[in-house]
């Protein structure tokens, strides 16, 4: 993945969308990886890969209480598990 400085995105932001069209970009912000700037099309693949995990794990629960088996997570913690899963 190409790494751009705030600044540096900034002056050269016509680069950084043209470099954006085929890879990740990343911008950093003091130092630290802040922003990654992708295509739509990149976009949009990863909201699919992160709604068919939700879904999945949703299902999971209904055929649990389907069982009579109750978890004790929370929707958060099972977005928060999809998240990091697909990072």
């Amino acid at each position: 993945m190409i790494t751009f400085t705030a600044n540096d995105a900034k002056q050269q932001l016509g680069h950084v969308l043209d470099t954006a069209r085929t890879a990740p970009v990343s911008i950093t912000k003091h130092g630290r990886p802040s922003f990654v700037i992708t295509s739509q099309e990149d976009y949009a693949a990863l909201l699919k890969i992160r709604y068919e995990y939700l879904r999945q794990e949703v299902a999971k629960g209904f055929d649990q209480l389907d069982r009579k088996e109750f978890s004790t997570r929370s929707f958060a913690q099972i977005a928060e598990q999809a998240a990091e899963h697909h990072q």
